[in-house]
């Protein structure tokens, strides 16, 4: 029986592993060498740009709202914005920047951050400034209920616990 409940119990873990990492941003940055602008990115796309930090807080959007940076850790971040919908965020470090291209605007984004620094094998690059890529006059949408990023991966892993518990204890009797 406890050779079961032991395996039960890796299994939790194990799938906390492969399902929580999904809970990052959620679009691929695009590597890009150089230092990018939301021109760059898209002709006609406005850009607001945050140089030097502190990086964390609120910060005015050109009149049109605001974005409030929650940072995870030096070189990464969460963002939630009011007033103004974001097409692009980019995140420039060292020589080169990741971009966050949305399909669609959004309002918020977690775990953006700077390039891996191949010269220091086990870091990323500082951050030099960050870019919220937005076109003037789009509409915001009405706010909607706050919904965690990370409540479908938390819920999975609840489904395959409660799953490999059941098994689990189904095959004890």
């Amino acid at each position: 029986m406890m050779k079961k409940m032991l395996f039960a119990l890796m299994v939790i873990i194990a799938s906390a592993f492969i399902v929580l990492p999904g809970a990052a941003s959620i679009v691929v940055p695009d590597f890009v060498e150089g230092n990018p602008t939301c021109n760059d990115i898209v002709c006609g796309w406005d850009g607001f740009k945050i140089e030097p930090g502190p990086w964390a807080g609120t910060h005015n959007i050109d009149g049109l709202g605001t974005v409030t940076i929650e940072m995870v850790n030096d070189t990464h971040f969460n963002y939630t914005t009011s007033g103004v919908l974001i097409n692009a965020v980019i995140v420039k470090g060292g020589p080169c920047a990741n971009v966050y291209n949305y399909d669609s605007p959004v309002t918020a984004d977690t775990i953006l951050g700077t390039p891996w620094n191949p010269n220091n094998g086990d870091d990323y690059y500082g951050i030099s400034h960050i870019d919220f890529c937005y076109e003037a006059g789009t509409p915001t949408p009405p706010p909607v209920p706050e919904f965690p990023f990370y409540m479908p991966a938390m819920m999975a892993v609840f489904a395959l616990a409660m799953g490999a518990a059941v098994i689990s204890l189904g095959k004890l009797r």
